[in-house]
């Protein structure tokens, strides 16, 4: 048996029963599908990857960090205003104090306040932790509805955003709840990372190392080529930098990307 309950997963099923029906067993299978992409300038007017999904919808319900919101919350309004797409933005923490399970019941409230249907996939802007809770709660809405994952730190852009871990933490524990709900889609832009201070920058490289040594030593030698210029122009985005330079860093960034799937998944 095949049960298409949604465009983004494909479940087959498998029965079997005793000739007196008095034990009954069944098999059920899921195979989820999950695309990344490495892009630029995903809030430019030009790039059609976010109009492209959600204009046969007619509007964008997107779950926003609060601080987030703050460096691009207009030019994410403008971006789908330009395409004609009505927005419906909630702000949510995106602090560690607001991975618990009352925030997750907080998105669940908003997520039926606007009706959000369970084809419908919640756009998710912002690093880890809004990652970790929204996730969450797109897994346990209508029990499994698709959400589009917009990467604004380098440990959400190569880690936590393609994730299928979604958790939350609970009585002191961390990650305590939890469920296996990838992204249909992932987007890292590195423009993105512009705003990040130092300090974040150096902690999404030591993620990036981390995966060269125990995955890809390809992705350490690019590194090395790349050196205390990562951290000076912030990935390519400001200062020295130029489209070799870039690229450079493009490439950086999918290896590690490709890396941390290939293990996680």
């Amino acid at each position: 048996a095949v049960y298409p309950t949604s465009i983004y997963r494909h479940s087959n099923g498998l029965t079997l029963a005793t000739p007196d029906s008095q034990t009954i067993e069944a098999v059920m299978s899921t195979t989820l599908t999950t695309t990344i992409k490495i892009t630029r300038g995903v809030l430019d007017p030009s790039n059609m990857i976010l109009a492209n999904l959600y204009q046969p919808l007619g509007r964008c319900v997107a779950l926003v960090d609060d601080k987030v919101v703050l460096h691009y919350g207009e030019k994410l309004k403008s971006y789908f205003e330009y395409h004609g797409i009505k927005l419906v933005m909630l702000v949510h923490g995106g602090n560690e104090i607001d991975k618990d399970i009352q925030h997750v019941e907080e998105i669940l409230v908003e997520l039926k306040k606007n009706n959000v249907a369970r084809n419908e996939p919640v756009l998710i802007m912002g690093g880890g932790v809004i990652a970790d809770i929204g996730g969450f709660a797109t897994a346990l809405y209508h029990r499994n509805t698709p959400y589009v994952m917009l990467c604004t730190s380098i440990v959400t852009g190569i880690d936590a955003g393609p994730s299928p871990r979604t958790c939350c933490d609970g009585f002191g524990f961390k990650n305590l709840y939890g469920a296996y709900h990838p992204p249909v889609l992932t987007l890292t832009d590195r423009a993105f990372w512009n705003t990040l201070h130092e300090g974040w920058i150096r902690h999404g490289i030591a993620e990036i190392i981390k995966m060269s040594v125990v995955e890809d030593k390809s992705l350490f030698e690019l590194l090395e080529k790349a050196g205390p210029r990562l951290i000076q122009t912030k990935f390519g985005t400001e200062g020295d930098t130029d489209e070799e330079f870039e690229e450079l860093c493009d490439s950086i960034i999918g290896k590690a990307m490709e890396g941390y799937v290939r293990s996680e998944y």
